[in-house]
C-alpha cells in the first residue's frame, strides 16, 4: 500500500509530495488559446510547452469560442447571474 504522494510512471519519472493546482488567470487562458491557433502550433504542442493536458485547453478553446473566457476590465459593471 502507498501513502500516496509517490507515484512511479512508466517513463522512470517520479512525482513526490503534494503539488498544488495551478490557477489560470482569463488573460492568461485567452493567451495560451490563441497560441493554439498559429501557424505551425496544435493544441497538444501548446499544452505540453505549458505543463497542462490537452483536454484542458480544448475546453478553454471551446469557451472562448462562446465567449465565456473573458475577464471583467477595470471599472466595468458586472451584471449579476
Amino acid at each position: 500500500m502507498t501513502d500516496g504522494t509517490t507515484r512511479r510512471y512508466n517513463d522512470g519519472e517520479v512525482l513526490s509530495g503534494v503539488q498544488r493546482r495551478r490557477r489560470w488567470t482569463p488573460e492568461e487562458k485567452v493567451r495560451i488559446v490563441e497560441e493554439t491557433y498559429l501557424p505551425g502550433m496544435s493544441v497538444s504542442l501548446v499544452a505540453r510547452q505549458h505543463g497542462i493536458s490537452g483536454s484542458q485547453v480544448f475546453t478553454w478553446r471551446r469557451l472562448m469560442n462562446q465567449g465565456a473566457l473573458t475577464a471583467a476590465a477595470a471599472g466595468e459593471e458586472v451584471v449579476p447571474a
